[in-house]
């Protein structure tokens, strides 16, 4: 059977997905573990975050570019050639499964634009596990999660993810920000112009 565009791009979509959301994850993983933000942590442990997430770019590499071997697509046994609209629907062998994921786009292989929406979603999805998992760390292991020095009290930002969760992190942040957002936008607008006519309009609004 001949390959339906829609369904191989239906199906290329999917695996993409699984890749970039397991390799964006790994990657972040690596990143947070090197900073020591404890707050997006996946495990209770510097270098088991930072392993796993060497492991998960590993494993999403691997299952994209294996997965046509148990599961049926537009690269069954001994059809896969250059021109992708000939192939038929199936299993790949081990002997095709190099070019099995070379499918032009018209044909229904995964294009830049099907690109530029599915790995911004696969990111947020990692974004997200990572919080959560981070939080859920803090509660479970609050020994293991607790940095061997204290974070500054003026910290804000991602620098509180070093010893707290994602949602307390944001909260003081938030809170912060709107403390000091008067007279952060006042000493900008000094700096810009001292005869600034926005500078007169500021002072006499806060009078």
């Amino acid at each position: 059977m001949t390959p339906d565009p829609a369904d191989v791009q239906a199906l290329f979509g999917r695996h993409y997905f699984y890749f970039a959301a397991l390799a964006t994850l790994g990657a972040l993983q690596i990143a947070v573990s090197i900073g020591g933000y404890r707050g997006m942590w996946l495990l209770p442990g510097r270098l088991l975050t930072r392993y796993f997430g060497v492991l998960l770019i590993i494993g999403g590499a691997a299952l994209f570019f294996m997965l046509p071997l148990w599961i049926d697509g537009p690269w069954a046994a001994g059809s896969v050639e250059a021109d992708s609209s000939t192939r038929l629907w199936g299993k790949a062998d081990w002997g095709d499964l190099g070019a099995a994921r070379n499918v032009n786009d018209v044909d229904g292989g995964l294009s830049g634009t099907g690109q530029a929406t599915w790995f911004p979603l696969s990111a947020l999805i990692a974004a997200i596990v990572s919080v959560g998992a981070g939080a859920l760390n803090r509660r479970l292991f609050p020994a293991r999660m607790t940095p061997e020095q204290s974070v500054s009290a003026d910290a804000d930002g991602i620098e509180l993810m070093t010893s707290e969760s994602y949602a307390t992190a944001l909260a003081r942040s938030w809170k912060r920000f709107r403390r000091d957002l008067p007279s952060d936008a006042m000493d900008l607008l000094r700096k810009a112009d001292r005869w600034s006519i926005s500078v007169w309009v500021w002072e006499r609004l806060r009078r």
